[in-house]
C-alpha cells in the first residue's frame, strides 16, 4: 500500500503517487506529499501547474547539485543567516517554558525508545459532501459567513466527542495562509486559535464570527505564538522536531479547523474530471500517543466548483476508534447547524 511506503522531506522521495485501475473503467489516484515540504496552497498550485502544463521555474538547482561544494557553501551561508532566527526561536522557547506554557524534557524519554514497536494506530476518517450553494444560503440565514459556519460545526463536533474544556468551551486551531505571489516556501502559514462556545454556535453563531474576526485582526497587528519556533526545526532531533510542530495546535484539546477556500478546477483534474475528491491530514499516532493527547480531531473543509467538501478525521479513546462509531457524531453535528450532505 501506499502509506506503507516512506517519505522523507530531507533525502526523498518527499511525495509519492499511487494510480489503481478500477474494474468498469477509470481509475483512482493517490498523491502522499510531505507537509514539511509543501502546504495546501504549495500542493493544489503544483498539482494545477501540473495538469495545465506549466512549467514554473523556481531556481532549485537538480538533486544531483546537492552535495557539491557549490552547494554546500551557498548551504552553510543560508544557514548562519538563520543563526539569528535560531536564537530568537531559543529565548522564546525558555520563556515558554519560564511560564509553564511549554514544557520539554531535558533528555529524551524512556517511552520513545518503544515508539517503533508500537504499531500505529488508524485515525478515523469520514468525508462529507455538501452543495455549495446551500451552504451558503444556510450561512446567510444564520447571518454569518460560510467559514464561520464551518467552524460552529467543528465546535458542535467535537462537543459531541466531548472534546471541551473544563468551561465547556471548544479550542479551534486554525492555519492561516501568509503565501504570496513567487512565493517558493513548503510552509507559508501561521495560525490562530478561536474558543467557541458549542451551545452559542447552535443558537447563534454571530458571537463565534466576531471572536474569529478579532483574531485574524490581532494575528495581523502581534503575529502568532507558532511561527517564531519554526527556525529550530532542522537544529533538533527528529523527536523534539515532533513536539514543536504539536505546539501547532497546543494543548487542552484542540481542534484543528483549516478552511483551505476554493480549490482551481485543474486540480479535480488529474486525468480527467473527477469524479470525488478528498483531502486529507494523516498523522502516525500510536495507541498510547491517542490516550495521551485525549485523541484527536481535525477538519479540512474546501470548495471545488459547486461542492464542498470536509474531511473529518477524529479518534476520541474508548469512545471513537473507528469510522463507524465517528459517523453518528457527524452526522448529528451536521443536523445541529442545520446542513445536509453526503456522508461517506
Amino acid at each position: 500500500m501506499l502509506l506503507d511506503l516512506p517519505v522523507d522531506p530531507e533525502r526523498g522521495p518527499g511525495w509519492r503517487l499511487a494510480v489503481q485501475a478500477l474494474e468498469g473503467g477509470g481509475c483512482a489516484l493517490t498523491l502522499l506529499v510531505s507537509h514539511t515540504i509543501a502546504d495546501m496552497q504549495a500542493t493544489s498550485q503544483a498539482i494545477a501547474n501540473a495538469v495545465a502544463g506549466r512549467r514554473p521555474g523556481y531556481g532549485f538547482p537538480a538533486p544531483s547539485w546537492r552535495w557539491s561544494p557549490v552547494m554546500l557553501a551557498r548551504d552553510s551561508v543560508e544557514s548562519l543567516r538563520t543563526l539569528p532566527d535560531v536564537w530568537r526561536a531559543m529565548v522564546v522557547l525558555t520563556r515558554r517554558s519560564g511560564r509553564g506554557r511549554t514544557s520539554l524534557p531535558r533528555s529524551k524519554p524512556r517511552a520513545r525508545s518503544r515508539y517503533h514497536f508500537e504499531p500505529a494506530v488508524d485515525v478515523p476518517l469520514v468525508q462529507v459532501v455538501m452543495d455549495a450553494g446551500a451552504c451558503q444560503r444556510r450561512a446567510s440565514d444564520l447571518g454569518v459567513a460560510s467559514n464561520t459556519l464551518i467552524m460552529a460545526f467543528a465546535a458542535r463536533l467535537a462537543f459531541r466527542m466531548d472534546r471541551v474544556d473544563a468551561s465547556g468551551r471548544v479550542k479551534l486551531v486554525l492555519p492561516v495562509s501568509d503565501r504570496h505571489s513567487n512565493d517558493r516556501r513548503g510552509n507559508a502559514l501561521r495560525s490562530i486559535t478561536v474558543m467557541a462556545d458549542p451551545d452559542a454556535c447552535r443558537s447563534d453563531a454571530r458571537a463565534l464570527q466576531r471572536d474569529l474576526k478579532a483574531a485574524l485582526a490581532s494575528l495581523v497587528r502581534n503575529g502568532d505564538d507558532v511561527s517564531p519556533l519554526f527556525p529550530l526545526i532542522p537544529h533538533v532531533p527528529l523527536w523534539l522536531a515532533r513536539r514543536l510542530e504539536r505546539e501547532a495546535l497546543g494543548a487542552d484539546l484542540p481542534v484543528g479547523c483549516s478552511l483551505i477556500g476554493e480549490l482551481p478546477l485543474d486540480v479535480n483534474r488529474p486525468c480527467g474530471e473527477a469524479s470525488l475528491l478528498q483531502i486529507s491530514l494523516l498523522e502516525c499516532y500510536t495507541a498510547s500517543e491517542l490516550e495521551r493527547l485525549g485523541g484527536v480531531l481535525f477538519i479540512p473543509c474546501y470548495r471545488v466548483g459547486e461542492r464542498l467538501f470536509m474531511t473529518v478525521s477524529g479518534y476520541a479513546p474508548d469512545r471513537v476508534t473507528s469510522r463507524a462509531e465517528l459517523m453518528p457524531f457527524v452526522r448529528d453535528a451536521l443536523a445541529d447547524m442545520g446542513l445536509c450532505g453526503t456522508i461517506g
